[in-house]
C-alpha cells in the first residue's frame, strides 16, 4: 500500500500496548525508558503531541515491535525486520539500565548520554516554533527559573556563554542582567554559586574576563566581599559543551511554600533527590529552560562534578 494511503494508527497502537501490558508498564515507566515525562506520554496518547522519529524508535525497541506496527499497526512477517526491531529493543533497555552497569559499561552509557544532551536544543528549538506544543510540564519561563532558582541553596552553571546574570554588549562593557538580583540575593542569604565555562584555550581569557566583571558587578552592591569570595567560584575547562545546563540543589520546603504550583509540577517527576536539573535556552519567546528527566538529570550531574574537578580556577 503506498505510504500516502496508509492510515496512522500510533496514538491507538500505543494505548493497546500500554493496556496490554498494564500489569508492568505505566506511562511513567515508559516516559522513564524515552526520556519524557508521564505528562509527555499521555499528550502522545490523546495526539496533543507528535513524537519525534527518535521517540518512536525508543516506543518501539521498549515493547519489542516494528516500527510499522507501532506507527500504522501493521505486523510484518519478514524475520529481517523482526531480527532488527529485536536488536534494537535489546540496546534500547541496555541504555535506560546504564546507572546499574560498572566499569566500561558506565563508561559508553556516559557517552551516550552525553551524545543525546546534544540534541536537547535543537528539539527544543523545534518544539518552540510550534505554539501547538506549548505547554508540556518540562518548560521553565524565565520567571519560573528564577523563581526556582530563588529556592536553591546551591546552583551549578555549566555554560561557554556568559549566564543571564550578566550582560556583555559589543564594546565588552558589563551590565547586571535578569537573574542577577536573584544571584544577589542568593548570596546574601548564604547560598553557593559554581560555574564552569567551556571552550577552547584561546577563549580561556574571555572567560577569566566574566568572572571578573561578575566579581566588580558583585563588589558594586552591599555584599561583604569575603562572602562573595567564598560562596562563588569560577573554573574553566577545554572541551566543547553542546547545550548549558544550570542544577539547583533546591531548599524543596521552601519551594513547596512559596512556589506550590511549581512544586505540584515537579515535586515526582524532574526534583530527584533534592536537584532539578534544566538546559538553558534562550529564545524570543522567552523562555528559560527545558527540565532535564531521568538519564539527562544524572548525566548532567555527573558531568558537572567531573569537569569541576577537572577545571582551571579563574
Amino acid at each position: 500500500m503506498p505510504y500516502a494511503e496508509r492510515e496512522i494508527k500510533f496514538q491507538e497502537t500505543l494505548r493497546e500496548l500500554l493496556q496490554r501490558n498494564k500489569a508492568t508498564v505505566t506511562h511513567k515507566k515508559l516516559g522513564s525508558a524515552i526520556g519524557a515525562s508521564s505528562t509527555t506520554v499521555s499528550h502522545y496518547i490523546n495526539g496533543r503531541i507528535k513524537p519525534s522519529f527518535e521517540t518512536l524508535i525508543g516506543i518501539a525497541g521498549f515493547f519489542n515491535v516494528t516500527l510499522d506496527y507501532l506507527v500504522f499497526g501493521e505486523r510484518t512477517s519478514k524475520p529481517e525486520a523482526q531480527d532488527t526491531q529485536s536488536v534494537s529493543a535489546q540496546m534500547w533497555r541496555m541504555m535506560t539500565d546504564w546507572r546499574g552497569e560498572q566499569g566500561r559499561q558506565l563508561d559508553l552509557a556516559l557517552r551516550v548520554n552525553r551524545r543525546l544532551l546534544a540534541q536537547v536544543e535543537s528539539v527544543a528549538r523545534e518544539l518552540l516554533h510550534d505554539r501547538e506544543n506549548f505547554g508540556p510540564a518540562g518548560f521553565l519561563s524565565d520567571d519560573e527559573a528564577m523563581a526556582i532558582e530563588a529556592c536553591s541553596v546551591h546552583t551549578k552553571v555549566m555554560i561557554q556563554t556568559p549566564p543571564a546574570d550578566v550582560v556583555v554588549d559589543a564594546s565588552g562593557d558589563v551590565s547586571p542582567g535578569v537573574y542577577f538580583h536573584t544571584l544577589v540575593d542568593n548570596l546574601r542569604a548564604g547560598r553557593s554559586y559554581q560555574f564552569v565555562f567551556y571552550g577552547r584555550r584561546t577563549q580561556h581569557g574571555r572567560f577569566a574576563d566574566i568572572a571578573r566583571a561578575y566579581r566588580k558587578l558583585l563588589g558594586d552592591t552591599d555584599l561583604p566581599a569575603d562572602l562573595v569570595h567564598e560562596n562563588t567560584g569560577f573554573r574553566v575547562i577545554d572541551a566543547e559543551l553542546p547545550i548549558a545546563v544550570v542544577i539547583h540543589e533546591i531548599d524543596t520546603a521552601q519551594l513547596e511554600r512559596r512556589e506550590p504550583v511549581l512544586w505540584e509540577r515537579f515535586k515526582e517527576d524532574g526534583i530527584v533527590d533534592g536537584t532539578l536539573a534544566y538546559s538553558a535556552v534562550r529564545h524570543d519567546d522567552a523562555l528559560g529552560g527545558v527540565v532535564l528527566y531521568d538519564g539527562y538529570h544524572a548525566s548532567a550531574l555527573r558531568m558537572f562534578k567531573r569537569d569541576w574537578e577537572a577545571g582551571r580556577l579563574i
